[in-house]
């Protein structure tokens, strides 16, 4: 394993929670086995974050570190977990989880009640809070996550990403001395992940809390990492130490694991103009700075290549995005409007014009109405009023069984579309239903198992795997199909690096074929590299419709109105805009 010695000042904390030769298995022989031989410690007040792939083990050594594993769920686990030195076995399941609190991936599974104040309420209740002190803590826990216009809203009327933010408040409301986070904003909007980001690190610096954090959205998180662990794909510890280092030191290995990297290390690891620093910048500030400081000479190339490298991303006109260009629609949308039962209004008289062979993306912040929208646009849901077409033909006109075959969905919830027992059924299902012979279908199924790395996993309930693998088998299944049109709701959720591009590129192959894909999804950097257009959702309705690199152009209180960070690229470019315009007022200077 490569390790780095902590620094001094956090070796210096007394360990709060710490693993001893861990390991955990689904089998008594020990044949299925997840991790194996973790020895982490975790200390008073620090954030640490743990990185690996897919499938090798991250969620279920969290759910370890509180007894989930073995206590509810049949398991082997050896090894020892200790907390405050004293070993957690045999320890009350009820009594850990007020110490060691945790937010799981799947924020679905950890709610009980129906409504957001009663949830709460049951937490707290669990732990014996008195109930004159109940409804304070409540409106402080909502206030915390910016949830308290919803404290008496059903929970299954809340967005994916408000799911998130109470699952979180459910969590710090038993002021536990220890928080996991798995994948706390992977339906987050981008200024969202900052805020949790910068409510994380606040509270823990107030209570001196500490956090141990399994994310693949490093970039809101890296000023306040103090410690990275890194997982293998055989489920063993093979780094533990300085973020900087690792990052700086070991890319070739982190991209043969499929680790995500800071964006800031993705891009400057791009730019090939003077690069004699050796120091590793970790977030977008150090990027800035570190490139503004270089001579004007040096900008000015830069600002070239960034310009040029967007350039050739572009691929619609600069007028007509908006109307597709003037391609004929193949989906055209009316004056579209949805209400929820109780009257709130999520889409308000939406005109929308969907053409073959584009990628679009569809953008805004949480609660926007992008899942509802697609699941109207697929005719899963009815519109109030308004009306949807394919094809030139109202879609309620369609027979189910004939729209399924041009019109697909990818659900937020993988969970929410498997239909069969197993992996390699589930991959069949689609094929078969195409009346192709059982030797096609095998060898597509074969095919996509190893593509989508789950050939060890093809005799599994589609239940039984990681998030990151039900994603993947949930992508791949619709894959098989050659829908019209396909709409991803967050496709690349819980997926690493390698993941996350492999179903990309597949989508974008779709997209080349002149079939359509319209997907929603909170990444700008995916945005910017993969879509045509973008199209942004708020106040129920389209709020921009255009070109990815001419929306980073918005003006910046527009972006940040609809919760929207500009892609690392565009926020360089602006940096380097401006510094340059200074020195020409400043000298007089004609910038090129």
């Amino acid at each position: 394993m490569n390790t780095l010695l902590p620094n001094q000042e956090t070796m210096d904390k007394p360990m709060v929670l710490e693993t001893k030769n861990l390991s955990l298995a689904f089998s008594e022989d020990g044949e299925e086995q997840v991790f194996s031989s973790i020895s982490l410690g975790l200390h008073q007040g620090e954030l640490m974050l743990l990185l690996g792939p897919s499938g090798c083990g991250k969620s279920s050594l969290a759910l370890c570190l509180n007894r989930v594993y073995p206590s509810a769920i049949d398991s082997l686990v050896t090894g020892g977990v200790y907390l405050y030195g004293k070993s957690l076995e045999g320890q009350d399941p009820g009594e850990i989880a007020q110490q060691v609190g945790i937010v799981f991936q799947d924020v679905d599974s950890q709610f009980c009640m129906l409504k957001v104040e009663e949830e709460l309420a049951f937490c707290l209740e669990n732990i014996g809070c008195p109930r004159e002190q109940i409804n304070a803590k409540i409106d402080e826990a909502l206030r915390l996550v910016d949830l308290t216009g919803w404290r008496s809203a059903y929970i299954h009327t809340l967005s994916g990403g408000m799911k998130q933010r109470l699952a979180l408040a459910c969590a710090l409301a038993l002021n536990p001395d220890v928080l996991i986070l798995d994948e706390p904003t992977s339906n987050l909007d981008p200024l969202a992940c900052s805020h949790l980001a910068d409510l994380i690190h606040s509270i823990r610096k107030q209570r001196q809390m500490s956090i141990l954090l399994i994310e693949h959205q490093l970039d809101a998180w890296m000023p306040y990492v103090d410690r990275l662990a890194v997982m293998g794909t055989e489920g063993k510890l093979v780094y533990e130490g300085e973020p900087r280092t690792y990052f700086a030191n070991f890319k070739e290995e982190a991209q043969h694991l499929g680790i995500w990297m800071p964006g800031a290390v993705r891009l400057h690891e791009q730019l090939q103009i003077d690069r004699e620093s050796s120091w590793q910048p970790l977030t977008r500030d150090e990027l800035a700075e570190l490139w503004l400081s270089k001579p004007d000479s040096v900008k000015r190339t830069l600002l070239q290549q960034l310009e040029q490298t967007d350039a050739s991303r572009s691929k619609l006109p600069d007028e007509g995005a908006a109307d597709a260009g003037g391609k004929e629609a193949l989906l055209a949308v009316d004056s579209l409007s949805f209400e929820r039962s109780g009257g709130q209004k999520i889409l308000d008289r939406l005109s929308l014009s969907i053409p073959a062979g584009q990628f679009i993306a569809l953008v805004g912040q949480n609660g926007a109405g992008k899942t509802t929208l697609a699941a109207l646009l697929s005719g899963i849901l009815e519109p109030s009023s308004g009306g949807i077409t394919f094809a030139g033909r109202p879609l309620p006109d369609w027979p189910e069984k004939e729209l399924r075959k041009r019109v697909g969905l990818i659900f937020q919830h993988p969970e929410h579309q498997f239909v069969t027992d197993t992996v390699y059924d589930e991959l069949a299902f689609g094929l078969r239903l195409q009346k192709l012979s059982e030797e096609a279908v095998s060898d597509r199924v074969e095919s996509l198992l190893e593509q989508y790395r789950l050939q060890h996993r093809r005799n599994f309930s589609p239940f039984a795997l990681s998030q990151g693998q039900k994603r993947r088998l949930s992508v791949a299944a619709m894959l098989s199909e050659e829908q019209q049109v396909l709409l991803c709701d967050e496709p690349t959720f819980g997926q690493d690096a390698y993941s996350a591009l492999e179903l990309m590129n597949s989508l974008r192959a779709r997209v080349d074929r002149g079939l359509t894909v319209i997907m929603i999804t909170h990444d700008m950097e995916l945005v910017q590299q993969f879509a045509d257009r973008v199209i942004v959702l708020g106040e129920g309705n389209i709020q921009w419709d255009g070109r990815p690199d001419a929306l980073w152009d918005w003006p910046e209180e527009e972006l940040r109105a609809h919760k929207l960070v500009p892609p690392l690229s565009a926020h360089l470019k602006n940096k380097l805009r401006w510094a340059l315009r200074r020195t020409q007022e400043t000298c007089g200077e004609v910038i090129v």
